[in-house]
């Protein structure tokens, strides 16, 4: 779930960035990609989604001049055999307006006409690419997927998780009580806290006597103290007498 996560973060991190370019990968059971022919701005993003078929595919970044060969610096999804959602996705960032030419590495895919190109020069388009990939014995692959971010829709969104905290101490009329709300997105969930304001309660009871306030004791005592002054000045007046 983590490393599902991680690769969502950096999905959206590149999707933000700029406009996504979606490009299908063998879907229909076709050895293309399509559109095999784009334009993207430095920021925009490649997203290669790859349907099975084929045995699986593959995309790697080559040169015009050696063609189903990985370019120096490829990038490379490793080989993918997806499903027929499209949901398996691999993402790269444009981070130059130079040409980008790519193939499928499996097998004789690339010989079969499975290329692209985004941001081709002047002059040139795909076509030629695939004239010149067709006379190529064999297509190599790069070692280690690089350049890019390969990620599942559905496992990604199922592992998104969405939440908020905040919580108070104090305040004015009393303290704070926490209510809780459980938020629940695909099969995850988080509690989000916020601070509430207890309403201050007060009981009656009946039949209870209530306690005396501090005004109706000193009256209760100077009655005490006038009762007893009575007492003994009646027992003086009996001994006089």
């Amino acid at each position: 779930m983590h490393q599902s996560l991680i690769s969502l973060l950096a999905l959206a991190a590149c999707v933000n960035a700029g406009t996504p370019h979606i490009i299908d990968v063998g879907k229909g059971g076709a050895l293309t990609f399509s559109p095999d022919s784009l334009t993207a701005a430095v920021g925009d993003t490649l997203e290669f989604h790859f349907y099975s078929g084929s045995g699986g595919h593959s995309v790697a970044s080559s040169t015009l001049e050696s063609p189903c060969v990985p370019a120096p610096d490829a990038f490379f999804s490793g080989f993918q055999k997806a499903d027929t959602t499209g949901d398996t996705t691999f993402v790269v960032n444009v981070t130059s307006t130079d040409p980008i030419w790519y193939y499928c590495s499996l097998s004789s895919h690339c010989q079969a006409g499975m290329v692209g190109v985004v941001n081709p020069p002047s002059g040139k388009t795909i076509t030629d690419y695939t004239d010149a990939a067709k006379k190529v014995a064999q297509a190599s692959s790069p070692a280690t997927m690089a350049g890019g971010v390969l990620t599942s829709i559905n496992e990604a969104a199922e592992s998104t998780m969405v939440g908020t905290s905040s919580s108070a101490i104090t305040g004015s009329g009393g303290p704070l009580q926490p209510a809780t709300t459980t938020t629940s997105t695909g099969t995850s969930a988080t509690s989000v806290q916020t601070g509430v304001q207890a309403s201050p309660t007060s009981s009656t009871s009946t039949g209870a006597t209530p306690s005396p306030t501090k005004s109706e004791a000193r009256k209760g005592s100077d009655l005490s103290i006038l009762l007893g002054l009575s007492v003994v000045v009646g027992g003086l007046v009996v001994l006089m007498a």
